[in-house]
C-alpha cells in the first residue's frame, strides 16, 4: 500500500480550529478516490477527513454569488434566458453557445462552475452554491477557464441547466463540483480532462455522488460539444 494512502487512513480529526489536511494530503485524497472510482469495497476509516472536507463546504465556503439572479426552477432559467437571447436579436434555435468550465482558488480548496455565454453579452453560471443549485444570470466569466472550451446548441443548453438544478441543501445533498459533474455528464463529456484540475472534486464526487464513473470519452475530439462557435 501507497504511503500516501497510509496517511489518509491514519489521519486524526479535524475541527475548524485545527490547520486540517495540508495540499499533499488532500492531492492524495484525489488520487485515492479517483483510483477507487466505482469501487465498492471502499475503506471506512478515513472518515475523518471526509468530516473536514463536509465542514469546510458547509460551513466555510460564502454565497459569493451576492445578489445575483437565480430562477426557482430549471423551466424558469429556460425561459429567462430564451428572452435574453431574443432580446439580443438572435433566433435561439440557431444559436450556438460558448460555454467553459470556470475554477476559483478557495482556499483550502477549489470552487468549480460552467459558464455560458450569450450573444447580448450576459453570462449564464450553472451553480452549486448555497442558495441552491442552478443558474444564476451575471455579465462575466467567473474567475479562471479551464479544460477545453465546449459550444452547445440550444436543445444541449436545456439539457445543461435542467441538469444544475438539483434538490436538497448545499453542503449536505450537493456542492459545486458534483453539479459541475451533473452537468458534463448530461452532455455526455467525459470530466476527467475538468476533474484532475480541481482540488477536492474527485472528493467531492464521492461524497455527494455520483460516486460511479461515467465511461464516457475523455477525449475532447470525440465530443460533439467540441465544434467551434464562430
Amino acid at each position: 500500500m501507497k504511503c500516501w494512502v497510509l496517511a489518509l487512513l491514519t489521519m486524526t480529526a479535524c475541527t475548524t480550529k485545527d490547520p486540517g489536511p495540508d495540499t499533499a494530503e488532500l492531492a492524495a485524497l484525489d488520487e485515492w478516490t479517483a483510483a477507487a472510482d466505482g469501487k465498492s469495497d471502499l475503506p471506512t476509516s478515513w472518515s475523518d477527513l471526509v468530516r473536514w472536507l463536509r465542514n469546510i463546504y458547509a460551513n466555510d465556503m460564502s454565497a459569493i454569488w451576492e445578489n445575483q439572479e437565480h430562477p426557482p426552477t430549471a423551466s424558469k432559467a429556460l425561459e429567462r434566458i430564451r428572452g435574453l437571447v431574443v432580446q439580443g436579436g438572435v433566433d435561439p434555435a440557431r444559436a450556438r453557445f460558448r460555454v467553459t468550465v470556470q475554477r476559483l482558488d478557495a482556499g483550502d480548496i477549489d470552487h468549480s462552475e460552467i459558464d455560458i455565454a450569450l450573444p447580448a453579452g450576459q453570462v449564464i453560471r450553472l451553480v452549486g452554491d448555497p442558495k441552491g443549485g442552478g443558474a444564476f444570470v451575471d455579465d462575466a466569466l467567473f474567475e479562471e477557464t479551464v479544460g477545453p472550451r465546449l459550444c452547445l446548441t440550444w436543445a444541449e443548453l436545456e439539457t445543461a441547466v435542467t441538469a444544475s438544478y438539483v434538490t436538497g441543501t448545499y453542503g449536505v445533498n450537493f456542492v459545486c463540483h458534483n453539479v459541475t459533474e451533473r452537468v458534463l455528464r448530461s452532455l455526455g463529456i467525459g470530466t476527467a480532462p475538468y476533474a484532475r484540475l480541481f482540488r477536492t472534486y474527485s472528493a467531492a464526487r464521492w461524497i455527494w455522488g455520483p460516486p460511479t464513473p461515467t465511461f464516457n470519452s475523455h477525449n475532447p475530439a470525440s465530443w460533439p460539444q467540441s465544434r467551434s462557435c464562430d
